[in-house]
């Protein structure tokens, strides 16, 4: 019973019962997008949550978790107000962010992901 309750838990983390592909795709867009303009922090943050990262409690500067894979790197998103980042900060963030939208295509790719989500 103790397997079944753990199997239960991990489907129903938020993260896995709602990234598809199709919203993976949109979020790809959207990381394209902010590539090309003038960014705030929160538009990087909104990007960075919407990939399962969740702020931390360490650091000066306020740091993003990416729950659904830990291995990955705690991502740094500095927030200065209403500034736009620079653009070497915005180019570090965004590749870093590239980097979770591609362990969510493997994970998505991979046997352990949802079968209804393989299909586009």
């Amino acid at each position: 019973m103790a397997c079944v309750i753990f199997h239960f838990l991990a489907i129903s983390d938020i993260s896995y019962s709602t990234m598809t592909r199709k919203k993976l795709h949109r979020l790809r867009r959207e990381l394209e997008r902010l590539r090309r303009a003038s960014i705030k922090a929160a538009d990087v943050q909104s990007l960075a949550r919407a990939l399962g990262r969740k702020l931390s409690d360490r650091g000066k500067e306020p740091m993003w978790e990416n729950m659904q894979f830990p291995e990955l790197f705690v991502l740094s998103i500095p927030d200065h107000g209403s500034r736009d980042l620079s653009p070497g900060v915005k180019h570090s963030v965004l590749n870093q962010l590239e980097g979770d939208i591609e362990a969510w295509d493997e994970w998505l790719s991979d046997d352990l992901g949802d079968k209804e989500n393989v299909e586009d």
